[in-house]
């Protein structure tokens, strides 16, 4: 069996700004690393009329996904580095993320907020999964199953959550622990968070030996968020032109 890298790339009303503008940068990065290491890529562009808003496409790879032995399914706001290894050969039947420690407040917050649906189920903070960049063996494709009928099943309530906390990251990691999940952490330069924050859209300018950035130079994907979604496809297109040339 093959393994499959999912994204969704959907132009909705419910986002001010259009998802094709950036994720075409996206889409060329995988696409040339799926290729590099014989990997499928499927990008859904149609939104299912049964969702509010199109993030929930993301749960529909419990279908996608049953041809496949592992799966990654990563956001349209990422990229990855040209010269990635395989990550598909280093884990086994394990579900792998990066722990999301970027915003302790708003990780506080949601799980706080969304634990009305999970009595009695407590999520370690320190195994907290950032739900932009996943990758996980096919067994788990029931979890992806059991987030979108948790929102259809609370549909009204879920499309005009308005107490902050994200949309379906907070459900899946519930999920994971509810299910007992075999988690695997990765090394965070597999979902490289607030790249900003960190201040590794610099280099190292004091010995100026080396202009490469420090995203780039460290890290396997580059998750472009947490900052204004304005910016998102100026950085994106940016990063893009200047490297385009390697994953051919």
């Amino acid at each position: 069996m093959k393994n499959l890298i999912y994204i969704v790339s959907i132009d909705h009303p419910t986002s001010k700004n259009k998802c094709s503008d950036y994720s075409k940068y996206c889409i060329a990065s995988w696409t040339a690393w799926c290729k590099k290491y014989d990997i499928d890529i499927i990008v859904n562009t149609d939104h299912d009329s049964r969702f509010g808003r199109p993030i929930w496409n993301k749960e529909l790879i419990y279908e996608i996904g049953k041809e496949y032995e592992k799966i990654g399914v990563v956001d349209s706001d990422t990229m990855v580095k040209w010269n990635a290894p395989n990550i598909f050969e280093t884990f086994e039947d394990e579900f792998c993320g990066v722990n999301d420690i970027a915003d302790f407040s708003w990780m506080m917050n949601s799980i706080s907020q969304y634990k009305k649906f999970f009595p009695g189920t407590e999520i370690d903070l320190m195994k907290y999964m950032n739900a932009g960049v996943l990758f996980f063996h096919n067994k788990y494709l029931d979890v992806f199953k059991q987030v979108l009928d948790l929102y259809l099943s609370n549909q009204e309530e879920l499309d005009n959550w308005n107490k902050g906390g994200g949309r379906e990251q907070t459900i899946l990691n519930y999920i994971l622990v509810k299910n007992n999940v075999k988690k695997k952490l990765l090394d965070p330069g597999w979902n490289l968070l607030s790249i900003h924050k960190k201040n590794m859209f610099t280099h190292n300018w004091q010995l100026n030996i080396d202009p490469l950035p420090y995203f780039v130079k460290y890290a396997n994907v580059w998750h472009f968020t947490g900052f204004p979604v304005e910016d998102r496809k100026r950085i994106m297109e940016q990063t893009w032109t200047q490297y385009k040339k390697k994953y051919i």
